[in-house]
């Protein structure tokens, strides 16, 4: 089969639906992609995400990767930057093309680095770290923290933040898509209501936001469900907490592995990876629950 990159875009609309065609056979789950990819994609108020597609001799879609832009690094050495978050990846599962996800990925990273100087985060899992380490150039900062937390308790945020949110940014990530939110904003707590294996969680987003920001987001103080105290499930990186007990390593459903790859020459990358490695990193700042 021959394959065709297509240039490099900023996501539009009308694609939405073939996108979500594909991410439904690559990585399927119980919720619909439309939705997500609508919100992920097209009302981020950072910006549009960036798309690269693949598509076999006959036109058919068989491969995506796509990126989001997120926040500003929380320091003045690093303003120049734009950020973005490395999102959906996938393949045709009958594919059959050897290096389909390398070659979208390199195609778009290619593309955000002639346009500005950026540096491009992501969480890869056990089955993706060795392409974005070793082929990709992105370089390892370590594993995230899981940990699981009694139904009220919240972790603690003392590490300060990677990523300024502002209040656009957190409004938008309370807002996806079939998502139960609520907040504490005594805490500066930002949680969804979730269900593993049929069993509710409560994942914890974010500690230590500003409260006054949590508390115009006008969410309610806990979940609408008939089971009003569930365990506390968070994901970080610098920031164990105390009180938590740690997810072992045989209930997680994959390692994830923080990475990150800058896209710009004239960086010190080594001050960069410095200050990354020593800022908190949780589930707000990338897109899983």
């Amino acid at each position: 089969m021959s394959i065709r990159l297509e240039p490099p875009h900023q996501a539009a609309r009308a694609e939405l639906p073939e996108l979500a065609a594909l991410l439904e056979v690559a990585l399927p789950r119980p919720r619909p992609w439309l939705p997500d990819l609508e919100w992920q994609y097209l009302r981020n108020p950072a910006g549009l995400a960036w798309c690269v597609n693949a598509r076999s001799d006959s036109g058919r879609l068989i491969a995506h990767y796509a990126v989001i832009p997120v926040p500003a690094l929380d320091d003045p050495r690093f303003a120049s930057l734009r950020n973005f978050f490395s999102l959906n990846t996938a393949v045709h599962p009958q594919a059959a093309v050897p290096g389909l996800m390398v070659a979208t990925a390199r195609a778009l990273l290619g593309q955000l680095e002639s346009l500005h100087p950026a540096l491009v985060l992501g969480v890869a899992n056990e089955n993706s770290f060795i392409g974005f380490s070793r082929l990709l150039g992105f370089q390892p900062l370590g594993r995230l923290a899981l940990s699981f937390h009694p139904p009220f308790a919240l972790p603690r945020g003392r590490v300060p933040r990677a990523l300024r949110w502002d209040e656009a940014m957190l409004a938008w990530r309370a807002s996806r898509p079939g998502a139960e939110m609520f907040a504490r904003p005594s805490r500066g707590a930002l949680l969804r209501r979730i269900h593993h294996r049929g069993l509710p969680l409560d994942a914890v987003l974010a500690v230590g936001l500003p409260a006054e920001v949590v508390a115009r987001l006008g969410l309610p103080a806990g979940p609408r469900s008939l089971v009003p105290a569930a365990p506390r499930f968070y994901a970080s990186f610098g920031a164990r907490s105390p009180g938590g007990v740690p997810v072992p390593d045989r209930l997680r459903p994959s390692p994830l592995e923080y990475v990150f790859r800058p896209l710009a020459p004239a960086i010190d990358r080594e001050a960069l990876g410095a200050f990354l490695a020593a800022r908190r990193f949780e589930f707000l700042d990338f897109d899983v629950v």
